[in-house]
């Protein structure tokens, strides 16, 4: 359901971003660091949205590169416990049983 909505969400975007750039087609003064070029409204929009979706991507992708580290860590520190665990219950047992086996039988009183 979530991944219904933004795609709903995203498509309306796409459309109001799309009719902003069809009614903004006057040429601009687009000023480089090291030149100036006059383009229609439409493409620098049209193109700034594009330059921001792809840095919002790549920042997206070191993001779940980050997520899927932490998940291994926190998967291999969860097995390493759970050995612990088991050795640490396996050692009990042993310990009791050899508690068990070195007690005297006491006698059983009679009346």
């Amino acid at each position: 359901m979530k991944v219904q909505w933004q795609v709903i969400v995203g498509i309306i975007l796409a459309i109001v971003i799309a009719v902003f750039a069809i009614v903004n087609v006057d040429g601009v003064e687009v000023n480089f660091l090291f030149a100036k070029a006059e383009w229609p409204l439409i493409l620098v929009i049209l193109g700034s949205v594009l330059v921001g979706c792809l840095i919002f991507f790549c920042l997206n992708i070191v993001r779940v590169n980050t997520l899927k580290k932490q998940v291994k860590t926190s998967e291999n520190a969860k097995r390493e416990l759970e050995r612990q665990l088991a050795a640490e219950k396996s050692r009990k047992v042993k310990v009791s049983e050899v508690e068990v086996a070195d007690k005297p039988e006491q006698p059983t009183p009679t009346i």
